[in-house]
Protein backbone atom coordinates (compact mmCIF):
# COMPACT_ATOMS: atom_id res chain seq x y z
CA UNK A 1 0.00 0.00 0.00
CA UNK A 2 2.99 2.12 0.31
CA UNK A 3 4.77 1.52 -2.38
CA UNK A 4 1.33 2.04 -4.66
CA UNK A 5 1.19 5.51 -2.68
CA UNK A 6 4.90 6.57 -3.67
CA UNK A 7 4.24 5.56 -7.07
CA UNK A 8 1.52 7.28 -7.28
CA UNK A 9 2.49 10.81 -5.11
CA UNK A 10 5.99 10.88 -7.14
CA UNK A 11 4.51 12.35 -10.78
CA UNK A 12 2.77 14.74 -8.10
CA UNK A 13 5.85 15.80 -7.01
CA UNK A 14 7.51 16.22 -9.94
CA UNK A 15 4.20 18.16 -11.32
CA UNK A 16 4.43 20.27 -8.63
CA UNK A 17 7.79 21.14 -8.71
CA UNK A 18 8.04 21.36 -12.81
CA UNK A 19 5.20 24.16 -12.05
CA UNK A 20 6.63 25.62 -9.48
CA UNK A 21 9.80 26.29 -11.47
CA UNK A 22 7.92 27.76 -13.89
CA UNK A 23 5.98 30.29 -11.95
CA UNK A 24 9.35 31.07 -10.78
CA UNK A 25 11.03 32.39 -14.11
CA UNK A 26 7.55 33.64 -15.35
CA UNK A 27 7.92 35.77 -12.04
CA UNK A 28 11.45 36.88 -12.56
CA UNK A 29 10.08 37.67 -16.43
CA UNK A 30 7.47 39.98 -14.53
CA UNK A 31 9.77 41.57 -11.63
CA UNK A 32 11.91 43.66 -13.57
CA UNK A 33 9.26 46.30 -14.41
CA UNK A 34 7.87 46.07 -11.01
CA UNK A 35 11.05 47.13 -9.64
CA UNK A 36 10.92 49.85 -12.28
CA UNK A 37 7.30 50.79 -11.63
CA UNK A 38 8.28 50.88 -7.90
CA UNK A 39 11.57 52.43 -8.02
CA UNK A 40 9.35 55.63 -9.74
CA UNK A 41 6.83 55.56 -7.46
CA UNK A 42 9.21 56.07 -4.90
CA UNK A 43 10.90 59.12 -6.43
CA UNK A 44 7.77 60.83 -7.27
CA UNK A 45 6.82 60.01 -3.47
CA UNK A 46 10.24 61.61 -1.94
CA UNK A 47 11.06 64.26 -4.55
CA UNK A 48 12.43 66.69 -2.33
CA UNK A 49 15.13 64.40 -0.93
CA UNK A 50 16.28 62.90 -4.06
CA UNK A 51 16.42 65.96 -5.91
CA UNK A 52 18.62 67.28 -2.88
CA UNK A 53 20.75 64.19 -3.21
CA UNK A 54 20.74 64.63 -7.18
CA UNK A 55 21.83 68.31 -6.76
CA UNK A 56 24.22 67.82 -4.02
CA UNK A 57 25.85 64.70 -5.01
CA UNK A 58 25.45 62.78 -8.19
CA UNK A 59 25.29 66.41 -10.31
CA UNK A 60 28.66 67.49 -9.08
CA UNK A 61 29.91 64.14 -9.40
CA UNK A 62 28.91 63.98 -12.90
CA UNK A 63 30.27 67.67 -13.46
CA UNK A 64 33.45 65.90 -12.15
CA UNK A 65 33.67 63.01 -14.47
CA UNK A 66 32.80 64.51 -17.44
CA UNK A 67 35.24 67.42 -16.60
CA UNK A 68 37.96 64.92 -16.73
CA UNK A 69 36.78 63.37 -19.96
CA UNK A 70 36.89 66.47 -21.79
CA UNK A 71 40.02 67.64 -20.55
CA UNK A 72 41.83 64.68 -21.45
CA UNK A 73 40.13 63.92 -24.51
CA UNK A 74 42.50 66.35 -26.85
CA UNK A 75 45.33 64.67 -24.81
CA UNK A 76 44.20 61.32 -25.58
CA UNK A 77 43.54 62.18 -29.73
CA UNK A 78 47.05 63.13 -29.66
CA UNK A 79 48.16 60.39 -28.17
CA UNK A 80 46.87 58.16 -30.82
CA UNK A 81 47.95 60.53 -33.25
CA UNK A 82 51.41 60.58 -31.79
CA UNK A 83 51.23 56.74 -31.99
CA UNK A 84 50.23 56.46 -35.52
CA UNK A 85 53.25 58.97 -36.71
CA UNK A 86 55.73 56.59 -34.55
CA UNK A 87 54.70 53.58 -36.36
CA UNK A 88 55.50 55.53 -39.76
CA UNK A 89 58.87 57.11 -38.59
CA UNK A 90 61.76 56.34 -41.26
CA UNK A 91 63.68 55.87 -37.94
CA UNK A 92 64.43 54.84 -34.84
CA UNK A 93 65.37 58.20 -33.16
CA UNK A 94 62.23 59.67 -34.25
CA UNK A 95 59.84 57.19 -33.34
CA UNK A 96 61.88 57.31 -30.14
CA UNK A 97 61.27 61.24 -30.36
CA UNK A 98 57.61 60.77 -30.55
CA UNK A 99 57.24 58.34 -28.65
CA UNK A 100 58.47 60.12 -25.76
CA UNK A 101 55.70 63.61 -26.31
CA UNK A 102 53.30 60.46 -26.32
CA UNK A 103 54.31 59.11 -22.53
CA UNK A 104 54.57 62.97 -21.58
CA UNK A 105 51.04 63.62 -22.79
CA UNK A 106 49.79 59.87 -21.15
CA UNK A 107 51.65 61.34 -17.66
CA UNK A 108 49.33 64.37 -17.74
CA UNK A 109 46.23 62.05 -18.29
CA UNK A 110 47.26 60.33 -15.10
CA UNK A 111 48.20 63.14 -13.15
CA UNK A 112 44.44 64.64 -14.18
CA UNK A 113 42.69 61.47 -12.91
CA UNK A 114 44.64 61.53 -9.46
CA UNK A 115 43.64 64.87 -8.89
CA UNK A 116 39.82 63.75 -9.92
CA UNK A 117 39.59 60.48 -7.57
CA UNK A 118 39.31 61.26 -4.22
CA UNK A 119 36.42 63.71 -4.84
CA UNK A 120 34.54 61.76 -7.00
CA UNK A 121 35.18 58.89 -5.28
CA UNK A 122 33.73 60.88 -2.08
CA UNK A 123 30.52 62.16 -4.19
CA UNK A 124 29.78 58.63 -4.95
CA UNK A 125 30.12 56.81 -1.66
CA UNK A 126 28.07 59.68 -0.14
CA UNK A 127 25.16 59.25 -2.94
CA UNK A 128 25.47 55.76 -2.37
CA UNK A 129 24.65 55.94 1.00
CA UNK A 130 22.14 59.07 1.25
CA UNK A 131 20.06 57.52 -1.87
CA UNK A 132 20.08 53.76 -0.40
CA UNK A 133 19.49 54.74 3.25
CA UNK A 134 16.03 57.02 1.45
CA UNK A 135 14.63 54.47 -0.34
CA UNK A 136 14.82 51.59 2.64
CA UNK A 137 13.11 54.27 5.01
CA UNK A 138 11.07 55.09 2.50
CA UNK A 139 10.29 51.22 1.94
CA UNK A 140 9.86 50.82 5.85
CA UNK A 141 6.82 53.57 5.79
CA UNK A 142 8.73 56.62 7.02
CA UNK A 143 9.37 59.45 5.30
CA UNK A 144 13.17 60.10 4.59
CA UNK A 145 14.84 64.14 4.82
CA UNK A 146 18.22 65.36 4.00
CA UNK A 147 18.95 65.21 7.63
CA UNK A 148 18.10 61.22 7.75
CA UNK A 149 20.64 61.19 4.64
CA UNK A 150 23.22 62.85 6.18
CA UNK A 151 22.62 61.03 9.43
CA UNK A 152 23.00 57.74 7.47
CA UNK A 153 26.45 58.93 5.80
CA UNK A 154 27.69 59.65 9.09
CA UNK A 155 26.69 56.49 10.58
CA UNK A 156 27.61 53.76 7.97
CA UNK A 157 30.20 55.05 5.85
CA UNK A 158 32.59 52.89 6.89
CA UNK A 159 31.22 49.48 5.61
CA UNK A 160 30.55 50.73 2.18
CA UNK A 161 33.92 52.34 1.72
CA UNK A 162 35.44 48.57 2.50
CA UNK A 163 33.29 47.17 0.16
CA UNK A 164 33.85 49.61 -2.56
CA UNK A 165 37.14 49.17 -2.41
CA UNK A 166 36.71 45.41 -2.74
CA UNK A 167 33.93 45.44 -5.26
CA UNK A 168 36.59 47.60 -7.60
CA UNK A 169 39.71 45.44 -6.84
CA UNK A 170 37.37 42.51 -8.08
CA UNK A 171 36.02 43.57 -11.07
CA UNK A 172 39.58 45.23 -11.86
CA UNK A 173 41.21 41.59 -11.39
CA UNK A 174 38.08 40.06 -13.71
CA UNK A 175 38.63 42.67 -16.38
CA UNK A 176 42.68 41.93 -16.39
CA UNK A 177 41.94 38.42 -16.62
CA UNK A 178 39.35 38.27 -19.31
CA UNK A 179 42.02 40.45 -21.58
CA UNK A 180 44.64 38.01 -20.32
CA UNK A 181 42.36 35.26 -22.01
CA UNK A 182 41.76 36.31 -24.92
CA UNK A 183 45.33 37.58 -25.96
CA UNK A 184 46.29 34.03 -25.62
CA UNK A 185 44.28 33.11 -29.19
CA UNK A 186 45.17 34.85 -31.90
CA UNK A 187 42.01 34.25 -33.94
CA UNK A 188 39.29 36.87 -33.95
CA UNK A 189 36.30 34.15 -33.13
CA UNK A 190 37.63 32.97 -29.94
CA UNK A 191 37.79 36.38 -28.83
CA UNK A 192 34.75 37.11 -29.98
CA UNK A 193 32.95 34.60 -28.10
CA UNK A 194 35.47 35.51 -25.00
CA UNK A 195 33.68 38.81 -25.05
CA UNK A 196 30.13 38.36 -25.29
CA UNK A 197 30.27 35.42 -22.58
CA UNK A 198 32.97 37.72 -20.58
CA UNK A 199 30.62 40.94 -21.01
CA UNK A 200 27.74 38.79 -20.36
CA UNK A 201 29.26 37.40 -16.57
CA UNK A 202 31.01 41.19 -16.02
CA UNK A 203 27.25 42.68 -15.88
CA UNK A 204 26.02 39.64 -13.63
CA UNK A 205 28.96 40.32 -11.46
CA UNK A 206 28.08 43.81 -11.70
CA UNK A 207 24.93 43.20 -10.42
CA UNK A 208 25.98 41.36 -7.37
CA UNK A 209 28.83 43.56 -6.16
CA UNK A 210 26.29 46.19 -6.72
CA UNK A 211 23.56 43.90 -4.21
CA UNK A 212 26.85 43.71 -2.18
CA UNK A 213 27.71 47.35 -1.61
CA UNK A 214 23.60 47.74 -0.50
CA UNK A 215 23.91 45.45 2.11
CA UNK A 216 27.02 46.67 3.06
CA UNK A 217 24.62 50.19 3.71
CA UNK A 218 21.72 48.66 5.01
CA UNK A 219 22.57 45.79 7.53
CA UNK A 220 25.62 45.84 9.48
CA UNK A 221 27.92 43.59 6.84
CA UNK A 222 31.17 45.17 4.90
CA UNK A 223 33.37 43.31 2.77
CA UNK A 224 33.32 39.77 1.24
CA UNK A 225 30.51 39.19 4.08
CA UNK A 226 28.32 41.75 1.94
CA UNK A 227 29.26 40.64 -1.13
CA UNK A 228 28.30 37.01 0.05
CA UNK A 229 24.64 37.87 1.32
CA UNK A 230 24.52 40.12 -2.05
CA UNK A 231 24.85 37.16 -4.11
CA UNK A 232 22.44 35.08 -1.65
CA UNK A 233 19.77 37.15 -1.73
CA UNK A 234 19.83 36.75 -5.90
CA UNK A 235 18.96 33.35 -5.29
CA UNK A 236 16.30 32.66 -7.75
CA UNK A 237 15.96 35.88 -9.11
CA UNK A 238 19.21 36.45 -10.75
CA UNK A 239 17.99 36.88 -14.30
CA UNK A 240 15.97 39.89 -12.77
CA UNK A 241 19.05 40.87 -11.37
CA UNK A 242 21.09 40.80 -14.44
CA UNK A 243 18.82 42.38 -17.12
CA UNK A 244 18.43 45.49 -14.19
CA UNK A 245 22.45 45.52 -13.97
CA UNK A 246 22.53 45.50 -17.61
CA UNK A 247 20.11 48.11 -18.39
CA UNK A 248 21.76 50.77 -16.30
CA UNK A 249 25.13 49.64 -18.18
CA UNK A 250 23.16 50.59 -21.40
CA UNK A 251 22.23 53.70 -20.47
CA UNK A 252 25.82 54.74 -18.86
CA UNK A 253 27.15 53.36 -22.49
CA UNK A 254 25.14 55.34 -24.33
CA UNK A 255 25.58 58.51 -22.35
CA UNK A 256 29.38 57.90 -22.94
CA UNK A 257 28.65 57.74 -26.40
CA UNK A 258 26.90 60.43 -27.17
CA UNK A 259 29.63 62.36 -24.89
CA UNK A 260 32.24 61.24 -27.55
CA UNK A 261 30.17 62.21 -30.34
CA UNK A 262 29.91 65.91 -28.75
CA UNK A 263 33.31 65.88 -28.23
CA UNK A 264 34.83 65.27 -31.59
CA UNK A 265 32.36 67.60 -33.03
CA UNK A 266 35.25 69.90 -31.39
CA UNK A 267 38.41 68.09 -31.50
CA UNK A 268 40.80 68.99 -33.82
CA UNK A 269 41.54 65.71 -35.05
CA UNK A 270 37.70 65.02 -35.27
CA UNK A 271 35.01 66.45 -36.73
CA UNK A 272 35.48 69.93 -37.31
CA UNK A 273 32.56 72.45 -35.77
CA UNK A 274 32.88 75.54 -38.44
CA UNK A 275 29.88 77.63 -36.89
CA UNK A 276 29.28 79.60 -33.31
CA UNK A 277 25.73 77.80 -33.79
CA UNK A 278 27.46 74.15 -33.35
CA UNK A 279 29.71 75.40 -30.60
CA UNK A 280 26.68 76.94 -28.62
CA UNK A 281 24.74 72.99 -29.36
CA UNK A 282 28.00 71.53 -28.83
CA UNK A 283 27.85 73.29 -25.04
CA UNK A 284 24.06 72.27 -24.51
CA UNK A 285 24.62 69.03 -25.48
CA UNK A 286 27.02 68.26 -22.84
CA UNK A 287 25.46 70.00 -20.32
CA UNK A 288 22.57 67.89 -21.38
CA UNK A 289 24.56 64.93 -20.52
CA UNK A 290 25.72 66.08 -17.28
CA UNK A 291 22.53 66.18 -15.98
CA UNK A 292 21.48 62.84 -17.72
CA UNK A 293 24.43 60.60 -16.03
CA UNK A 294 23.90 62.17 -12.70
CA UNK A 295 20.11 61.52 -13.27
CA UNK A 296 20.96 57.62 -13.86
CA UNK A 297 23.81 57.40 -11.43
CA UNK A 298 20.88 58.11 -8.64
CA UNK A 299 18.10 56.11 -10.70
CA UNK A 300 20.92 53.01 -10.58
CA UNK A 301 21.24 53.24 -6.61
CA UNK A 302 17.55 53.69 -6.46
CA UNK A 303 16.64 50.77 -8.58
CA UNK A 304 19.25 48.59 -6.92
CA UNK A 305 18.13 49.51 -3.20
CA UNK A 306 14.49 48.82 -4.18
CA UNK A 307 15.31 44.94 -5.66
CA UNK A 308 17.68 44.62 -2.66
CA UNK A 309 14.62 45.36 -0.52
CA UNK A 310 12.53 42.98 -2.54
CA UNK A 311 14.63 40.31 -1.91
CA UNK A 312 15.64 40.20 1.55
CA UNK A 313 11.51 40.80 1.94
CA UNK A 314 11.45 37.33 -0.32
CA UNK A 315 13.89 35.54 1.55
CA UNK A 316 12.30 36.70 4.99
CA UNK A 317 14.36 38.43 8.21
CA UNK A 318 15.81 41.78 8.16
CA UNK A 319 13.94 44.40 6.06
CA UNK A 320 16.71 45.98 5.63
CA UNK A 321 16.09 49.13 7.53
CA UNK A 322 18.27 51.34 8.20
CA UNK A 323 19.09 50.84 12.29
CA UNK A 324 19.34 54.18 14.32
CA UNK A 325 19.02 56.60 11.42
CA UNK A 326 16.73 59.08 13.23
CA UNK A 327 18.84 59.15 16.31
CA UNK A 328 21.11 61.71 15.40
CA UNK A 329 17.76 63.70 14.08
Amino acid sequence: MSERDDVFSQPHRETSSSSSSSSSSSSSCLLTPKILLDSLRIFLRNKQIFLSIFALTTLPLSTLLFSLSLSSHSLKSRIYHLEFLASLAPTRFEARHVWKESREDAASIFRAKALFFLPCYALSLIAAVASVSSVTLALNGKRPTLRTAVAAVKLTWKRPLVTSILVHALLLAYVLAQRTLSAVFPSSAPRLLILIVGSGLEIYLMAVMSLGLVVSIAEERFGWEAIRVGSDLMGGRRMSGWVLSGMLVWLTGYIAGELEKVMNGQDPFGRPSSTVVRVAAGVGDKLGLIGLYGAVVLWGYVVTTVFYCDCRRRHGGNKGEIENVTLAV
